[in-house]
């Protein structure tokens, strides 16, 4: 009983607070826009930290952060465990998401992930790779660094899945130095452990999923930082981003079980 009152206020509490945070980057986007476009950037990143850091006390989200975070302009690739991956490292840096078209069509996230200038790109279009390729170019600037899962989908956290290198072309052309990062969950409720309850992966519907995770009272997230890698080669920068994010890793659950 007292899980599912936490879970519905959580829920509601959320659901304002990201309506909210959506209105006011639309509203800055417009004002600033008009007014001072310099100071768009800069209103949007105060913006989505405050949503991020009130989000984290709201789904009771512990975070701790190990190493450096890259300032913009910065190119960062992380492991991909759940749809909340976002709110460590929105917290943590000033940057925007690479997803998966899909997400662009889902209702009100879909609208305020736009809004909040997350990049979207349709894997199942292998032309839309260059498009997105110059969009990253575009979009690197001193406010703004940009954030890839070249995982390309999330999963229960045995191990980092193998990297797609196919959108690592633009700072592998410039010879640009890349960040990355290892996340990593764990949950205080031991009926729903992270691997279950908090990654998300496979066939799970994301409501359902969403509910019993915000049922847990605390959740704990480890963020860890690596050294920046540079390569001219997308393929050999991918080899070593990947070999590092998995040193980072600390494993969610045994591949044994």
């Amino acid at each position: 009983m007292i899980e599912n009152v936490r879970a519905f206020l959580r829920l509601i509490v959320f659901f304002l607070l990201t309506f909210g945070t959506v209105i006011s980057v639309a509203a800055g986007n417009i004002l600033f826009g008009f007014l001072k476009p310099s100071m768009v950037a800069k209103w949007k990143n105060r913006i989505i930290t405050l949503w991020a850091s009130l989000t984290a006390k709201i789904l009771g989200l512990t975070i701790t952060s190990e190493g450096s975070s890259p300032k913009p302009p910065f190119f960062l690739v992380s492991n991909h465990l759940s749809y909340i991956d976002i709110v460590p490292l929105w917290y943590l840096l000033d940057g925007t998401f690479i997803a998966k078209s899909e997400v662009a069509s889902w209702p009100f996230f879909g609208w305020g992930t736009r809004t909040l200038g997350v990049l979207f790109i349709n894997r199942k279009l292998q032309g839309d790779v260059r498009r997105m390729n110059n969009r990253i170019a575009e979009t690197i600037t001193d406010s703004k660094g940009i954030i890839l899962f070249p995982e390309g989908t999330s999963s229960k956290g045995e191990k980092v899945l193998p990297f797609n290198s196919s959108l690592l072309h633009y700072p592998a052309k410039k010879e640009m130095p890349v960040s990355c990062v290892a996340i990593s969950y764990r949950s205080s409720d031991v009926d729903r452990p992270a691997w279950s309850h908090v990654c998300w992966w496979g066939d799970m519907a994301f409501l359902p999923h969403f509910w019993e995770l915000l049922k847990i009272k605390q959740i704990n997230i480890t963020v860890r930082f690596g050294d920046k890698l540079t390569a001219n080669d997308r393929k050999e920068l991918s080899k070593q981003l990947h070999e590092q994010v998995s040193q980072l890793f600390i494993p969610i659950v045994d591949p044994q079980n």
